[in-house]
């Protein structure tokens, strides 16, 4: 019988000393990702997500100081 593997997505934060500090795990890549879209903006921080899986393979990067100047750069 083949095991599924399950892979989990975990969102971290830079902090100011330029460090990654792990928050919260999701089971999909999907909703990590909202989820560190929508912490960048709210703080203007720095978010990844990374795959627990394949040793925490970084997957996405998100800035939210830079995601807010794109936004004002469109109205």
């Amino acid at each position: 019988m083949l095991k599924e593997v399950l892979s989990v997505y975990c969102i971290e934060r830079k902090d100011d000393d330029s460090q990654w500090r792990r928050e919260l795990c999701f089971k999909t890549e999907f909703k990590a990702f909202v989820s560190a879209r929508t912490k960048s903006m709210a703080t203007l921080g720095t978010y990844r997500v990374v795959n627990s899986s394949w040793a925490n393979q970084v997957v996405a990067e998100v800035n939210g100081l830079e995601l807010v100047k794109k936004n004002k750069n469109r109205i």
